[in-house]
């Protein structure tokens, strides 16, 4: 998961149809999804060749509990209607995050911290969700990986379990996107590894791990991590390993 800044996109709204379902307007789905680099925003998976679902972050019919979490119970058959067509609540995903798969997929779900409040349309309650939104930018940050695991950067235990929730839910854990973000790390190590035996140059083994963690990569934030825990200084010192 890579941090997404939704301002810059937003102020595009003036092209996007105002239409009564907004999230379909084929403008903005487009624009939505090319500002993401054509990747799930919660998994990283590329989306080419498939459809790229706009995602109501917070649901927009109704919302159902997940494992024993709390959630916001007088919305349950509504949802969050009222967020419908705010583009802010928008996020790009892949099949595997937005649909029942598996043992994931986020549907309907969106839990919240135990004694979070409930927000309400017009009110001004704050909520504590759980699951870890790709448009905060604390929130990308505490969410890692170690090989094909998602792990915590945090030592604080709610903020574990938000990671725990958010892999189970936005699909993290299927064996298929465990795969590749396998095959991620262990490229990032194998480089890592062919750069200390000289092997290649420093220049090759930056060109390599630029390519890796752009932006644009699949499960660019996990060869991040590889390189964040495996690399010298001198290495990480010439990249941008910002989330």
């Amino acid at each position: 998961m890579r941090y997404i800044d939704l301002q810059p996109l937003l102020c595009k709204k003036n092209s996007w149809r105002n239409t009564k379902e907004l999230w379909r307007d084929p403008t903005l789905r487009n624009d939505f999804r090319n500002y993401g680099f054509n990747k799930c925003w919660y998994t990283e998976v590329s989306l080419l060749g498939q459809d790229a679902p706009i995602d109501h972050w917070r649901p927009k019919g109704k919302i159902v509990q997940f494992e024993n979490h709390n959630y916001n119970v007088p919305l349950s058959k509504c949802g969050y209607d009222w967020l419908m067509n705010d583009p802010s609540n928008y996020r790009v995903c892949c099949i595997y995050a937005n649909r029942k798969t598996g043992n994931g997929g986020k549907g309907n779900y969106f839990p919240l911290a135990s004694g979070s409040p409930y927000l309400t349309n017009g009110g001004h309650q704050v909520e504590v969700p759980l699951l870890l939104d790709p448009c905060n930018e604390n929130d990308v940050k505490l969410i890692s990986f170690l090989g094909d695991k998602v792990v915590s950067s945090s030592t604080d235990s709610i903020d574990k379990v938000r990671v725990e929730v958010s892999a189970k839910i936005y699909n993290m854990i299927d064996p298929y996107i465990e795969a590749g973000r396998r095959k991620v790390w262990d490229e990032v190590e194998k480089t890592l590894a062919e750069y200390e035996s000289e092997d290649i140059s420093e220049t090759v083994c930056i060109r390599r791990l630029t390519d890796y963690t752009s932006r644009d990569s699949q499960f660019s934030a996990c060869a991040i991590a590889c390189i964040n825990s495996m690399a010298s200084d001198d290495i990480k010192d010439q990249l941008d390993l910002t989330l």
